[in-house]
């Protein structure tokens, strides 16, 4: 699968090219990884690349948004030509605002971040850690979210992980038509497309059955990744650290999840339904969650 990259093109486009070709020929994610890192490699650069996880999602959405880039983009991830929660990072950005549009897409971010968002160790003590976390902070603006002045990157890290689990818990308030019920009827977050919504196939949105039911499975698994950030140990503990330091946005939070609980009608089906049944197992837990005392961790 080699591609020649000629001598006049940036190495940047050189990775497009590359990136392209495979796809146009189908060609198998693997064989496309290890060439890519092959190159970047031969080109001096250091893995895993911040400016290849930009332009990896940058080319699937919405251009490309593809079963086979995404392949392209999970073999870049597992093998670390990428840094998984900058990845993460930049999909919330992209997916989370076009999430009724582009389900399928909303879907494979979701899988993508119960897998890598968890095993937070290999990333900490890896390479290039101080700038992945500068790249997060300036993706998501947690600057001007949080208003902490510090690119200290541990400080980075807890504004993160409390930006996924906010940025789905008010996805699925709208999802649910409720986030008119918090204070300013609005998310912090960039939840909501400003742009007249299309579909994968370029066509105007349309309300087709498979299209709303994995739109509201989406939902439910959503609030089901939200709870397994509270139980797991490692997100918990950066969690209460949020809780600790950052109480305005964490009362804040709280109210809009508290919501979620009253009103839910993911996390409250009916029990006859085993989807239903973990969702509503997973409301218990948020209830818990809120209800626990300050010294949990």
């Amino acid at each position: 699968m080699a591609v020649i990259v000629p001598a006049s093109t940036s190495l940047w486009d050189g990775v497009l090219e590359m990136t392209k070709s495979a796809q146009s020929k189908g060609a198998d994610p693997l064989m496309w990884a290890v060439e890519l890192s092959s190159s970047l490699l031969s080109a001096g650069v250091s893995m895993p690349s911040t400016k290849v996880a930009e332009l990896l999602v940058s080319h699937i959405c919405w251009s490309n948004n593809v079963p086979i880039a995404w392949k392209f983009l999970e073999k870049a991830l597992s093998i670390r030509i990428v840094p998984p929660m900058l990845v993460l990072a930049l999909l919330s950005n992209r997916v989370i605002p076009s999430r009724r549009s582009h389900p399928a897409a909303y879907r494979l971010y979701l899988e993508l971040l119960k897998r890598h968002i968890f095993p937070l160790a290999s990333e900490i003590n890896g390479s290039n850690y101080h700038k992945i976390m500068e790249s997060i902070n300036d993706a998501l603006h947690l600057y001007q979210k949080f208003g902490l002045e510090s690119s200290e990157p541990g400080i980075i890290l807890v504004e993160f992980i409390f930006s996924v689990v906010w940025q789905l818990l008010d996805a699925s308030l709208d999802d649910e038509n409720l986030l008119e019920l918090v204070p300013d009827k609005k998310s912090i977050w960039p939840i909501k497309s400003l742009e007249m919504e299309i579909d994968d196939f370029g066509e105007k949105k349309t309300d087709s059955h498979s299209h709303q039911g994995l739109y509201k499975m989406n939902t439910t698994m959503a609030i089901e990744i939200i709870v397994q950030l509270f139980r797991n140990k490692a997100t918990s503990r950066i969690l209460n650290l949020a809780r600790q330091n950052m109480s305005a946005h964490w009362m804040s939070f709280i109210h809009h999840l508290r919501l979620l609980v009253a009103n839910s009608t993911a996390g409250m089906q009916r029990q006859n339904n085993i989807s239903a049944t973990v969702s509503c197992n997973s409301c218990l837990w948020i209830t818990y969650i809120i209800c626990r005392p300050k010294s949990w961790g």
